[in-house]
């Protein structure tokens, strides 16, 4: 794997390479290449939109079982993980390889998210007021990408695929044993 973030609001991460590397300007970009860029942003805001409404459901449902005294299930750690692949014609693409470029892992938490700002707050437009993007709005994911991931506009073009995985762990805690006489 190349890169790896977990999505945190008010954590950064891999702040290494962004301070080390020289960045591309995005005013440097050409216009079919922006636009291939913002066609990744509206992927990625489909992914938020579709998956936050069933980690919503998934993450209201497991709340529900916790506060059942009469179900097993004491927590949970509900994740979404977006793996980011490489392009095949990529110059570190090996076919015996994984090949993922970044995994980016969201983990929702309903009791104390912040309606305005996250995974799934597709109508926020995260660049805004940014003069670098004029016209354009970026979702979560995007802006996560080259805000808070330090991903230089290079980088997200060797993006061949996307994966998503929701990934759920049950907890039922310590449960009591009867004990030998």
């Amino acid at each position: 794997m190349k890169f790896k973030s977990e999505l945190k609001h008010r954590k950064w991460v891999w702040r290494q390479s962004f301070y080390n590397a020289s960045r591309t300007d995005y005013s440097s970009l050409t216009e079919s290449e922006k636009a291939w860029l913002q066609a990744l942003n509206e992927s990625l805001r489909q992914i938020e939109s579709k998956y936050s409404v069933i980690m919503n459901a998934k993450c209201n449902e497991l709340e529900a079982r916790v506060t059942d005294s009469s179900d097993w299930l004491m927590d949970f750690n509900l994740i979404c993980v977006i793996t980011l692949y490489l392009r095949e014609d990529d110059p570190d693409y090996k076919e015996d390889d994984d090949n993922i470029l970044m995994e980016m892992w969201e983990i929702p938490n309903s009791r104390d998210r912040e309606q305005d700002w996250g995974f799934g707050a597709t109508k926020v437009h995260h660049a805004e007021p940014s003069a670098h993007f004029p016209g354009e709005h970026h979702c979560y994911l995007y802006h996560q990408l080259y805000d808070h991931c330090y991903l230089d506009w290079s980088d997200l073009f060797r993006i061949g695929s996307i994966w998503v995985d929701i990934k759920i762990d049950e907890q039922s805690g310590v449960l009591p044993v009867p004990s030998v006489r």
